[in-house]
């Protein structure tokens, strides 16, 4: 090897390893859904789930304490689930339910008892830009 390339070898080296390194440490990396979007992917679940329950009721009677079959009812729901987590409880004789959405930013509850809603509630669990809670029907 010639003697100039031997004495710019180490500075190719590290010009290499500066374009290549400092582009990965610098590039900014999405965290995935903003705030407002997780907040009102959760109000979103939570209308479908009650609509849902209400067709279900009207359709057998009672109201079902499985997610799966509102799934089948509302459609959307299914893309709902992939950022919110639903939890529902139905009473003994299928004549109320209570369902409890919540997200990162927001944790929304409903019960209803036949059609009257008993219980509508709403709690902001993470302060950010665009998350607050929905206005009362």
């Amino acid at each position: 090897m010639q003697p100039n390339l031997r004495r710019l070898l180490p500075m190719f080296a590290i010009l290499a390893a500066v374009l290549l390194i400092v582009p990965a440490l610098t590039k900014k990396h999405s965290a995935g859904p903003s705030s407002g979007t997780k907040a009102s992917a959760a109000v979103d679940a939570l209308n479908r789930v009650d609509k849902g329950e209400q067709r279900y009721l009207s359709a057998h009677q009672r109201y079902t304490a499985h997610i799966a079959d509102l799934v089948t009812i509302a459609p959307k729901l299914a893309s709902d689930l992939a950022t919110v987590r639903v939890q529902l409880d139905v009473s003994s004789d299928g004549q109320s339910f209570l369902a409890q959405v919540s997200s990162d930013v927001l944790s929304l509850v409903r019960a209803r008892n036949k059609a009257t809603i008993s219980a509508d509630s709403c709690t902001v669990l993470k302060s950010a830009k665009n998350v607050a809670c929905p206005q009362p029907s």
